[in-house]
Order: C-alpha cells, then structure tokens, then sequence
C-alpha cells in the first residue's frame, strides 16, 4: 500500500496551481499550494510535507534556490522541480544541488504523478536504511571484545575449531560466543550476519 503523501505545490501561474491541485487531489495525494518559495519556507507546517513541487522560475526565490536551501538543512523533503525554460545545464545543476526530478512544461501529469511518488519512496528507503544501519551499529557495539572477535573470524568463513585454534580458546566457548553473537545481531544465519558485517565495513 502506497504511504500518504502531503505535497507542497509551489508556482506562481494560478491556473497551474489549480490544474495540478484538482488532478493530484484526484489521485489522492494531500496538497498544499503556495505562490511563492518564501510563502512555503514561512509555513509552519511545511516540516510534515513528504515532497515538494516547485516552478523554477518564480518571483523571488526560485527552484533551484529552494533545493540548496532545503539542501542545507538536511535535504528534507525531497524536491521535483518543473520549468518551462529548461536546459540540459539547468537540469544537471538542480540534480547536483539535490532535486529527485527536473521536468519541463507542458508535461504529462501522469509523469509529474510518477515522479512524486518515485521521491517519496525514495525517501521512505533512505530513512528505513539509515534506521536499519543505526540499529546494527548498536547491536554491534553490545558485543563484548571477544564475541566481536569470534564475529571478524565467523564471517570470514573460519569453522568454529579454525577460529579456536586462532583465538587460543576451546571450541565450544567459540560455540557460546557464536550463538550469542547470531543472537544479539539478529541474524537468522552466517548469510545475514557476512550482509551485515558488510553494511558495518561500508559505514566506516
């Protein structure tokens, strides 16, 4: 099932603001409109919007200032800019400045749709793999010394006797440390836990 997703709509054209309101309405989405870049940074709401639309162009501040504004304060929400004077420098530049999607008028609406859904999954993936690797870092720094020995041995593919023989310990207290390290990193077998080691290595 799709999340809900809050939309900021930002555009100075009335009648576009209208168009897309009624058509992303429609389709289900919550949409807020502003006419103006400042008009959306001042909301006190704005924090709770999962995807911004906005025109490049505008009085005032514009799209591609809107995305390095949002870009220092953490790049939340995503942004999916829309221009009727786009080039191919314009585009690379907002992309490198953090939007998700840079469309040029007239577009398809059913393209715009896609394209907001796309940055609101792509968000919802991000937080679940930043969450993920936060938990793992915690599981990790529960282990004792010696079960994060017996870890860096295990997914190295050593049996439990080879990692004795290096650990100078008895095999079954590499079996004790083993069932514990399996346990307290939540992995169901040496598969998960090499994936896991891996994420950790990545992160460092």
């Amino acid at each position: 099932m799709d999340p809900e997703i809050r939309l900021a709509l930002i555009d100075d054209d009335e009648a576009v603001l209208d168009s897309l309101r009624l058509y992303l309405t429609r389709k289900g989405l919550k949409v807020g409109c502003f006419a103006t870049a400042e008009e959306f940074l001042s909301d006190r709401t704005r924090a709770d919007f999962s995807c911004v639309v906005a025109d490049v162009r505008m009085p005032g501040m514009g799209g591609i200032e809107l995305v390095r504004r949002l870009a220092r304060e953490g790049g939340k929400p995503p942004v999916v800019l829309i221009t009727g004077h786009g080039h191919i420098d314009m585009a690379v530049s907002a992309i490198k400045l953090g939007a998700i999607d840079f469309i040029e008028k007239p577009f398809d609406e059913a393209r715009l749709l896609d394209a907001i859904r796309g940055a609101v999954h792509a968000r919802l993936e991000r937080e679940d793999a930043t969450t993920r690797l936060a938990e793992l870092r915690l599981r990790h720094a529960a282990l004792s010394t010696r079960q994060r020995q017996v870890m860096d041995l295990a997914v190295l593919g050593l049996l439990n006797k080879e990692i004795a023989q290096q650990l100078a310990i008895s095999p079954r207290t590499v079996e004790i440390h083993r069932a514990w390290v399996m346990q307290r990193m939540g992995a169901r077998n040496l598969a998960e836990l090499v994936r896991m080691d891996m994420e950790l290595k990545e992160d460092r």
